[in-house]
């Protein structure tokens, strides 16, 4: 088949009615129609934010990817606009993720050209836009593996990401050393005509490769994010296949090289994978794909015709040399609000935010479901605990996140089959997709610790 832009949306315009709406989100970003992974160039321009996304359109799989493309004016509310990208030259058979930065007025795209035929061969490619909505690509790419340093795979070389820092133009790519060790490679440019490679960061966490990097500033510090392939688990860390981490430390903008201060997991949880982020009014927001590789896609197996969906935005900040995530405010969908002074509440929606303060010196536990399908969030002095093994449609095991509090204030936002779990104060999160054949909920505290604990049912 050849791809192009025209033809995938057409198709999307044609099979959007054979989409299952059952277990759809209405906070979340998801694809119209098949398959949804990586968040790509998450940028503000001209008056909206711009999220493109690995897209494969015709089926709820992954395929020949594309760039799908929303935009929105707070965050929540997404208009899908035509597709932005498809593999539409002769050295693409899938435009891989990146991201986007403003250029001379102009924003400028650089995804990885993938080709794999009777070899595979990954290069970096740029695409231009003056409104926002159609792109022209160059018909070569730009870094090509002829500016590989020595030692650098050629074959897993992608996810470009154009970040400026302190001024200057710099290109980060995922990247692994001959021996599968992974690195991120730095690019310099003042042009984005020509490229000088500028260094190889390494680091014991990247796993084989160190996928989808991003770099800013934030509260004095840079931080780097990244998604390290098939690294072993440890500990209480790293149960996914793959998994997202942060590192604080500092960037040198002459050498290219990055301090570490302190690297750890990002999520806790089931479905999270390849944040990105976007600088908006001094703040630093992320999204992540809220799915994982190599795990069942419950809406595949189901035929509903899709799969995959961002996190909530969430705005970051440093604590105590610790990436914190708070997520973006749903107060102007508040719909009602019950504070649970009593020990169960019935007959509640799956769109909601609990919020509520836990001390840890007895053990609680929130279950939330139906006598015969459930989740459970069970706190301890030691853990808190996400539990969703207890669910008919799609049982996982329970994920958890250490501590060292005697209270918990907590935020968990339920979107109809998506869990997010935030802590104040702690820097990891555990965001894992549930799903229900009910519509309505019942909620049960067994705590005689909580104070404040409140409902808070959303709508829009």
């Amino acid at each position: 088949m050849n791809y192009t832009v025209i033809k995938a949306n057409e198709y999307i315009k044609v099979n959007l009615e054979k989409v299952n709406t059952k277990h759809r989100h209405r906070f979340h970003l998801m694809p119209e129609v098949g398959w949804m992974n990586d968040p790509n160039g998450f940028i503000y321009y001209q008056g909206y934010y711009h999220l493109f996304y690995q897209f494969h359109p015709y089926e709820a799989k992954w395929g020949p990817m594309h760039w799908g493309h929303a935009r929105s004016k707070n965050l929540i509310d997404w208009e899908h606009l035509p597709v932005a990208l498809a593999p539409d030259l002769s050295h693409e058979d899938g435009c891989f993720s990146g991201g986007a930065t403003l250029f001379d007025d102009k924003l400028y795209l650089m995804y990885t050209s993938h080709y794999h035929q009777e070899f595979q061969r990954q290069e970096q490619s740029l695409a231009v836009s003056t409104d926002g909505i159609h792109f022209q690509k160059g018909y070569a790419p730009v870094i090509t593996i002829n500016d590989l340093p020595k030692q650098a795979s050629k074959v897993d070389f992608r996810d470009p990401n154009p970040v400026t820092i302190d001024g200057k133009h710099f290109i980060l790519i995922g990247s692994s050393t001959q021996d599968k060790q992974g690195q991120i490679l730095v690019y310099q440019t003042e042009d984005f005509k020509t490229y000088h490679f500028l260094n190889a960061i390494l680091h014991p966490f990247f796993g084989e490769i160190a996928e989808c990097p991003d770099l800013f500033e934030l509260d004095g510090k840079h931080v780097l994010l990244f998604s390290a392939t098939n690294l072993k688990t440890e500990n209480n860390r790293f149960k996914n296949v793959n998994s997202s981490l942060y590192a604080i430390g500092q960037f040198d903008v002459k050498t290219g090289s990055f301090h570490f201060e302190h690297v750890d997991e990002i999520d806790a949880g089931h479905h999270y994978y390849a944040p990105q982020t976007l600088s908006e009014q001094n703040k630093r927001v992320s999204v992540a794909w809220m799915e994982m590789w190599g795990k069942p896609y419950y809406t595949a197996l189901s035929n509903h015709a899709w799969v995959g969906a961002m996190t909530l935005p969430r705005v970051l900040s440093i604590q105590n040399n610790r990436l914190i995530q708070t997520p973006i405010s749903l107060c102007d969908f508040t719909k009602t609000t019950q504070l649970l002074n009593a020990q169960s509440l019935s007959n509640t929606s799956k769109f909601f935010v609990l919020t509520g303060q836990i001390g840890t010196q007895t053990p609680s536990v929130i279950r939330i479901g139906t006598p015969t399908s459930y989740f459970e969030l069970r706190l301890d002095a030691h853990m808190v605990t996400l539990d969703t093994s207890s669910t008919q449609l799609f049982p996982l095991e329970a994920r958890s996140i250490e501590h060292h509090r005697n209270q918990i204030n907590f935020t968990l936002v339920m979107d109809n089959s998506s869990l997010e779990l935030f802590m104040e104060g702690v820097d990891k999160t555990i965001t894992t997709r549930v799903y229900f054949d009910e519509e309505r909920l019942d909620i049960e505290v067994k705590s005689h610790n909580y104070k404040n604990l409140t409902l808070k049912e959303l709508n829009k």
